[in-house]
């Protein structure tokens, strides 16, 4: 499920490899729960992509109020330019699956991944003097950036157990079993990150901890770990703060 919605969104951002978009349009074809998801995520992406969504916000509140006191008027929302009957179709579905009730309270730790977490970007890792773990990480690389993370995260581990203190190898591990709902896992390997300190993937160590706390709903400890994150210089400040917002509504 959690990989649907990263391809859904993929796809809809344009952001699909040629092998992920033919595995996904096979996905499409066989699934009519995917069908309908895909729909859905368009619909939602296209009515709430507009300034004048905030404009229909109490709109919304009439009518969960008039559904309350059981009042039989219609309450018609209304839009300026044409093209807003796709997002009239969108609220009609948000309204149908409970969405509108959620428009006026804080953003749910769901939410919240949702909208900041993405996976991290393959990046360059150091070669070591030995070919065949440099190979064997390059497959758990090439399985990551193709989302096949029940396989990397095997050959991830492997190249750890010659290397345990590879910084690199590790947050992308912590990556890995984020993706597999493996939070545990996950705060392990990236806390082998931050303890080091020396290296260059503290920061985005730090960023994917705070997720691992949302994704487990622990609060209190993500408002740390972004507190934190926000009153550094780390590239992550400006989320980190707008995440601290939403958490302390």
């Amino acid at each position: 499920m959690k990989r649907d919605r990263h391809t859904i969104q993929k796809f809809l951002d344009h952001d699909l490899s040629d092998k992920e978009m033919k595995r996904f349009e096979a996905d499409l074809e066989a699934s009519p729960t995917l069908q309908a998801d895909l729909n859905l995520y368009r619909e939602v992406d296209e009515a709430l992509a507009d300034t004048e969504v905030l404009g229909f916000r109490d709109q919304l509140n009439d009518l969960r109020r008039d559904s309350r006191s059981g009042a039989a008027k219609k309450v018609q929302i209304r839009f300026s330019r044409p093209w807003h009957y796709a997002a009239t179709a969108a609220i009609a579905l948000v309204l149908a699956i409970g969405l509108a009730s959620i428009l006026d309270r804080p953003l749910s730790n769901q939410d919240l991944l949702k909208k900041y977490y993405k996976p991290y970007e393959v990046a360059l890792i150091n070669r070591s003097n030995d070919a065949q773990l440099d190979l064997m990480l390059r497959h758990a690389q090439q399985l990551y950036m193709e989302g096949e993370f029940s396989e990397a995260v095997i050959y991830f581990e492997k190249v750890l157990e010659d290397k345990p203190n590879q910084v690199a190898t590790n947050l992308y591990t912590g990556i890995t079993y984020f993706e597999l709902e493996q939070y545990k896992n996950a705060g392990k390997s990236l806390n082998k990150v931050i303890e080091h300190q020396d290296n260059l993937y503290v920061e985005q160590a730090d960023w994917y901890l705070g997720f691992c706390f949302l994704a487990t709903d622990e609060n209190d400890r993500a408002r740390r770990q972004f507190a934190r994150i926000a009153s550094s210089n780390s590239f992550y400040r400006k989320d980190a703060e707008k995440i601290l917002r939403k958490l302390d509504k």
